[in-house]
């Protein structure tokens, strides 16, 4: 059956401008001789939303009177775009603002043949329409029309929201944005995991006086390009891009598009009319999105409109809510129940992009991790960096704290976290206190930290093993980073240095967490001051390592099978098949992934594969491995072995 589907709502005109070099003659005219500029008018709104619709579905929509380039600012909204080359489309290098009319609404003369709609579609983009009921169509009197609305800032308001929510909350689909929600007073945050940003969701609309009024709508919340959230009859979904997180696409592209709300709700629409349910219509929804920004604007330029994907959407993942926050939730946890086992068996071999296996993996440069506590923890800290690096004139220092067990790998890590952030500018010191004899190789620390900064650079300084003790005096060295850590300066004599735009960056070395450092004898604590330097950092990270934490820790096998899979891609190359599958017996894999103990950590994994013998054969054997007696430097070689001898 072929349904009648009905857009309108609000209208603006999208001028794009987008420079051009002058190959004619420039001594004939001035204007020749300076940057150029092509601009252009494009149909937004929701006439972009009914055109994208209309390359696979009959649609009623609104027509212009005139042509997009011949309105009037005091008739329609005008919004502006300035478009850079990226080589493989436009895309927009920055938003140039909106113009429209002085007072009162837009006019929004077009015209609308009116008829009955099996499905109504509204872009409330909060500029007027909601308020225009002369321009309402007819549709929304029957109560049996399916109404899609998208909805942007100022949320649920109007005259409009308060007809729908009175007449058609039953057959009302309401889109909006996470950010727009957080601005309505939803405290979600940003960018940690996905199953941060589902908890605090899901508790904003069970506990925020704010959000009572919404809890029985049937709501599709986007939250960036990479993932959404579906909420009915108090139940949520979440959506997500197993390898992405809020912002990403965004961070590795040469621009933004507009239209992605628009591209958004087209596919969701589309997936609906064609029936399909509506996790497939969120999932349908999101991949349109992605492929607007991913196509930019075409070579004309102009939005591309084919941006409906026909075949597997599957890859993206979904799971289920809870309602209360249980002791760190993971969606590796949740039904359907994965197998560790096997996933993590699945990793090594194939490796983790594979999309039957839609566990959030999280990409730091060339750190990659899959456990929810790393990758708030990690993400936290570059969150830091990224607002750190955009201040001008920093008073301070940015100081980090990390701690881990040794071997985890956390010079590793904060190297990586840099080159995610930007490997260009970012210039990575490490010290070793441990290492230093007194105060003279701190401040010999700080000059090369201020050189690389005078030279343009930001330093990001690694003191490792900065909780050793100085003499007799356990944490001794702590007093002596309070002043740069607070000041911005140090001391050298009776002159006093500026460090300059700068990260600070603290590994221990005695304590495996931030919990055992700061939960030290009172008095030690007290005498190093290090509640001091406590309050001086603005964020730390417990970097977990190989091995189990404790008893109930079954995730650990997915660590270690994402840093093996690294490791052989690195290392041995050779080991994989045309495919990317690695060449290795089932029963030595076994072995890497469930020994008890790695003594070392991380070292003492890729130090197995160094000490084995693989350079002249394509197949990880059991044959391959060194005696157990070379096993015991890094792990317990006689039970290594018979591990690799079961069947």
């Amino acid at each position: 059956m072929t349904l009648n589907v009905t857009v309108t709502g609000d209208i603006t005109v999208d001028w794009i401008q987008w420079p051009v070099k002058e190959d004619a003659d420039v001594s004939r005219f001035n204007w020749k001789s300076h940057l150029g500029f092509k601009r252009k008018a494009l149909r937004g709104g929701a006439l972009l939303l009914a055109d994208m619709l209309s390359t696979s579905l009959r649609v009623n929509h609104p027509e212009l009177e005139v042509k997009p380039e011949n309105t009037d600012p005091s008739e329609f909204i005008h919004s502006f775009a300035e478009l850079e080359d990226s080589g493989k489309g436009y895309h927009v290098k920055r938003f140039l603002g909106y113009t429209g009319p002085e007072d009162g609404l837009p006019g929004m003369p077009f015209k609308f043949r009116d008829s009955e709609a099996d499905i109504l579609v509204i872009d409330d983009a909060g500029n007027g329409f909601r308020e225009m009921n002369d321009k309402w169509p007819s549709s929304l009197r029957n109560e049996e029309t399916l109404i899609v609305l998208k909805m942007s800032s100022p949320l649920f308001t109007g005259s409009l929201w308060r007809y729908l929510a009175e007449n058609h909350r039953e057959n009302l689909i309401t889109i909006v944005t996470v950010d727009d929600l957080r601005e309505f007073g939803a405290n979600i945050s940003r960018r940690l995991s996905w199953e941060k940003t589902a908890e605090d969701f899901m508790w904003q609309m069970n506990n925020n006086p704010a959000m009572a009024d919404l809890r029985d709508l049937n709501m599709v919340v986007r939250i960036g390009l990479e993932g959404a959230v579906h909420y009915s009859g108090g139940d949520a979904r979440l959506f997500y891009h197993p390898h992405l997180f809020e912002g990403n696409l965004f961070e590795r592209s040469p621009g933004k598009m507009q239209g992605y709300g628009c591209a958004f709700t087209a596919g969701f629409t589309e997936s609906i009319c064609r029936g399909h349910d509506i996790d497939d219509a969120v999932r349908s929804g999101m991949t349109a999105s992605m492929n607007l920004h991913r196509k930019g604007f075409t070579r004309k330029p102009d939005y591309p409109l084919n941006i409906f994907k026909a075949g597997d959407i599957s890859w993206i993942g979904s799971v289920k809510i809870p309602h209360q926050g249980r002791e760190l939730w993971t969606i590796a946890d949740s039904p359907p129940i994965f197998d560790i086992e096997s996933v993590s068996r699945h990793i090594v071999i194939n490796g983790y992009r594979q999309r039957r296996c839609p566990l959030p993996i999280a990409h730091f440069g060339k750190l990659i991790t899959a456990d929810r506590t790393e990758i708030e923890g990690y993400q936290s800290i570059r969150n830091l960096m990224i607002e750190y690096l955009k201040t001008e004139n920093p008073e301070r220092p940015l100081c980090i704290g990390v701690f881990g067990p040794p071997g985890a790998g956390k010079s590793f890590a904060v190297k990586q976290l840099a080159a995610s952030v930007d490997p260009e500018r970012i210039e990575h010191l490490n010290f070793n206190i441990s290492q230093f004899r007194d105060e003279e190789d701190l401040i010999d620390a700080f000059h090369q930290i201020r050189d690389a900064v005078l030279q343009g650079k930001i330093a990001q300084a690694f003191f490792d093993e900065f909780d050793s003790p100085l003499g007799d005096k356990k944490l001794g060295w702590i007093r002596y980073f309070l002043a740069p850590m607070q000041d911005g300066e140090f001391r050298e004599g009776d002159s006093m240095h500026p460090l300059g735009k700068s990260i600070l960056i603290f590994a221990g070395g005695t304590n495996s967490t931030f919990q055992e450092f700061e939960s030290q004898d009172p008095d030690i604590l007290r005498e190093a001051k290090v509640r001091d330097f406590i309050s001086r950092l603005r964020g730390y990270v417990n970097i977990i390592g190989p091995d189990p934490q404790h008893r109930r820790d079954k995730f650990f096998m997915l660590r270690r099978a994402i840093l093996l899979r690294s490791m052989f891609e690195r290392k041995t190359p050779h080991l994989f098949d045309a495919r990317g599958r690695l060449r290795i017996d089932r029963e030595v894999l076994n072995a890497f992934l469930k020994i008890p103990e790695y003594r070392h950590g991380v070292r003492s994994m890729e130090a197995i594969l160094d000490m084995s013998i693989l350079q002249d054969v394509k197949r990880f054997e059991k044959s391959s491995l060194p005696p157990a007696g070379q096993l015991d430097l890094h792990v317990d070689g006689e039970l290594f072995h018979r591990m690799v001898m079961e069947n």
